[in-house]
């Protein structure tokens, strides 16, 4: 699915016929593919919400943006809810992590890009496809944090 991301994204080529993709459907799969991260935690997966919902775009691509974002929350609770919506073309994920200061991990992630460039390593290749992805499809991304109540991402279908 990356290599496939790698090959999309430098298209341009806005007449290019693309696939279409059930987000909806496609975000129950992701969810049950995304369960063994939270084996041996008191945290579990609850979708809120699931409307109909189809993007335009290859299913790999989605894949690698929803996929990314649910393991990032799958990752970072260890206890409660993480809660799911996709109501009026908006996927939001709700995480009961510890949350973060998004300025100081803004701060962490690009010294950790800079080094990881000069040791040749990849760290960060997953935010940086996500976003890239977002730009290509026109797709907004947010991400807020609060160490109260976890982090909070939101897509934005156009």
């Amino acid at each position: 699915e990356t290599r496939a991301a790698l090959r999309f994204l430098p298209r341009e080529d806005a007449k290019a016929p693309l696939e279409t993709t059930r987000l909806d459907a496609l975000v129950l799969t992701l969810i049950d593919d995304h369960r063994h991260l939270l084996e041996g935690k008191d945290a579990h997966f609850v979708v809120e919400a699931l409307a109909p919902l189809t993007v335009n775009s290859p299913e790999a691509i989605v894949r690698i943006v929803v996929g990314n974002l649910l393991r990032n929350a799958a990752e970072n609770s260890y206890q409660g809810a993480i809660r799911v919506r996709l109501v009026k073309g908006r996927l939001s994920i709700q995480d009961s992590g510890a949350g973060f200061d998004t300025v100081a991990a803004a701060r962490r992630y690009t010294q950790a890009l800079r080094k990881s460039a000069k040791q040749g390593g990849g760290q960060g290749l997953g935010l940086f496809l996500t976003r890239r992805v977002c730009e290509r499809f026109g797709w907004t991304l947010a991400i807020s944090s609060d160490p109260a109540h976890g982090t909070l991402a939101e897509m934005t279908f156009t």
